[in-house]
């Protein structure tokens, strides 16, 4: 039996029920949802904030708060729980993109079709990857003010730009080999780096941030612990901060070729701590590195839409024209799938088109 004042009873299958008002059904009646617990005193502290959140809610609601405000209502909610990094990407997304183009729009007063001209206007500005990561935070913000009770339902059923991943371009064979006589005449630390990325698939920041205690010459492995990266900051400014790697799946340990190996050996530090880029204890810093790559590519002859991150793709696609299980080739590149891997990192270049093609010979 439930206490005087209080909606609170005792279940059969002993657990308490809490139950507490949430709004009219179209009808008129009062609406209830009810909250459990093993204990009185639990569904009793739960209904008090469950009731407290409703009040809170109504409150949020009538004051019709701007996209901008719920945004950063948002971010705040969200801050504890993801990387420094993912905060300041996000706020910057959030500032540069939603809050310039919803100003002074409140955020029940967003329908479909203001969703997708905003879209629209993403899509004469951005990349569509790009333009794909700002919807989906935008979709997250909408989430979060429907279960706030600051908006109704928003449809998010906008025309989306076609992936342009595809599009990326590899150095074939001829052109890697190019580079690779290039790297290895007169060869440096700064050159070491790039054959690394050319034959272990690691990132721009994983390469700035690679310390020489990272590299096990026993086991022949290097373990991916670390990324530099330039993020932003709450006053605007921008700063380098070193953190774990993008994901989970990103912190991983690369088996290293014998060729690789055999380079590394003649740069061997002593000062496990050195960055190996530079063999010291300050790191490069990344858009330093991506200027002396593109240097390199001049000096070897190279032309064409290259860019740092050709050296990943292109290793992913010389390792499954050389047979790599994809799904090995994902832990390795450090994906969350092998999907990722397989869509948007391997490329078919002509040579494995021909070698395809030539297996009708022999039927």
């Amino acid at each position: 039996m439930s206490k005087r004042g209080e909606n609170i009873r005792k279940r059969k299958d002993g657990r308490y029920e809490g139950r507490y008002a949430a709004g009219y059904k179209q009808n008129g009646t009062v609406r209830y949802r009810s909250i459990y617990a093993k204990t009185y005193a639990e569904v009793k502290k739960k209904l008090y904030q469950a009731v407290n959140q409703q009040h809170y809610n109504s409150n949020l609601f009538q004051k019709r708060l701007l996209v901008s405000q719920v945004s950063d209502m948002w971010m705040q909610n969200k801050k504890p729980y993801i990387k420094q990094s993912t905060y300041y990407r996000y706020q910057t997304v959030i500032r540069k993109h939603i809050n310039s183009y919803f100003r002074d729009t409140r955020v029940d007063e967003l329908d479909q079709v203001a969703i997708q001209r905003f879209t629209n206007e993403l899509v004469q500005l951005l990349k569509p990857k790009t333009v794909r990561d700002v919807l989906a935070i935008f979709r997250q913000i909408l989430c979060y003010a429907q279960e706030q009770a600051l908006c109704g339902e928003v449809p998010m059923k906008v025309k989306l730009p076609k992936d342009d991943a595809g599009m990326v371009k590899i150095f074939s064979v001829t052109e890697q080999q190019k580079l690779v006589n290039y790297l290895r005449q007169e060869p440096d630390l700064q050159k070491l780096g790039v054959l690394i990325c050319l034959y272990t698939g690691m990132r721009l920041g994983e390469i700035c941030g690679l310390q020489w205690k990272d590299i096990d010459f026993t086991d022949c492995v290097i373990k991916v612990r670390r990324t530099v990266q330039r993020i932003g900051t709450e006053g605007g400014s921008t700063r380098f901060l070193i953190d774990t790697p993008k994901t989970q799946k990103s912190i991983r340990d690369i088996p290293i070729s014998g060729f690789l190996m055999r380079e590394l050996r003649k740069f061997w530090c002593c000062n496990p701590s050195a960055y190996v880029l530079t063999g010291r204890g300050e790191f490069t810093q990344p858009r330093t590195y991506q200027y002396r790559f593109k240097g390199y590519l001049q000096n070897s002859g190279l032309s064409g839409d290259f860019h740092f991150h050709t050296l990943r793709h292109t290793f992913a696609t010389r390792a499954i024209e050389l047979g790599f299980d994809p799904k090995t080739l994902s832990e390795i590149l450090g994906h969350a799938n092998v999907s990722i891997t397989l869509n948007r990192y391997v490329h078919s270049s002509m040579e494995l088109k021909r070698r395809s093609m030539d297996l009708f010979s022999v039927v």
